[in-house]
């Protein structure tokens, strides 16, 4: 009864993305369902890219991908098009960010093709279903997005710096924190850092997003996780002459649940 709720609601969030009434984040929709990141790339260069996902599969662990010119992934949902199913897309020409659209319906060519990759928030699911306290979401804070000194295996033109998404985690659960994750690696994983924020180039009050008010760490442990907008970064570097992608923290909700990505 659970999952047949879920997959109604994650089919709800995304009927309102495709009739633009939904817009926003979509951090705590559809609990317990996959949410994921969106990459799309013309054909010529979707090969170059995936190879990229793989030499860092906790930035872009390739959950689904499409054929080339195909907008659907039913393994992620029956009615799943990527031509309207997020809030929002970020589009790029050659390299350059040239703005948000509510759907690419209009712009789709016949060699484009999707992928989608797991996303924190659902990571988030498996942490509260893990008992991990997140007190930091009674303070507001949804999470931070940061630029770290780490770089991510380059694969031909594709390649850049790891961006980090933050969550502050009481640290006498940082070691479930890190075996809970493990268990997830479709979802990002094990933390890719825990701990001092400077050692990876960070200073914490100045993130490039912040979810809700500002993060007071305090007591807490910063703990660090790949975040998909790294693959932004990744398409400035590489100039594809288009693409596009989820606009961050806006994501394709699907009919997965998160127990489905969890590995014995």
């Amino acid at each position: 009864m659970q999952r047949m709720q879920g997959r109604e609601q994650a089919q709800a969030v995304r009927r309102a993305a495709r009739e633009n009434r939904w817009s926003g984040s979509t951090r705590g929709a559809a609990p317990g369902q996959v949410q994921c990141n969106v990459a799309i790339l013309p054909g010529a260069e979707a090969a170059a890219f995936a190879a990229w996902c793989e030499l860092n599969p906790s930035v872009a662990p390739i959950i689904a991908q499409t054929l080339p010119g195909d907008p659907f992934l039913p393994v992620l949902g029956e009615d799943i098009d990527l031509r309207i199913d997020l809030p929002a897309y970020r589009l790029f020409e050659n390299g350059e960010d040239v703005g948000e659209a509510g759907d690419i319906h209009a712009l789709w060519q016949p060699d484009w093709q999707g992928f989608a990759f797991g996303c924190s928030f659902s990571l988030e699911d498996a942490l509260r279903a893990g008992g991990i306290p997140l007190d930091y979401e009674r303070r507001g804070f949804g999470g931070a997005i940061y630029l770290t000194n780490i770089a991510t295996k380059a694969c031909g033109a594709y390649a850049g710096p790891l961006i980090v998404s933050m969550r502050p985690i009481p640290e006498t659960h940082a070691a479930a924190t890190l075996r809970l994750c493990e268990r997830f690696p479709k979802l990002h994983g094990a933390p890719v850092h825990v701990g001092d924020p400077a050692s990876i180039g960070i200073d914490l009050n100045r993130p490039l997003q912040s979810l809700g008010e500002p993060s007071v760490v305090g007591s807490e442990t910063p703990v660090f996780w790949a975040c998909g907008v790294t693959t932004q970064y990744v398409i400035q570097h590489a100039r594809p002459r288009r693409a596009v992608t989820h606009v961050s923290a806006r994501m394709l909700v699907t009919d997965l649940h998160i127990d489905d990505m969890e590995i014995s």
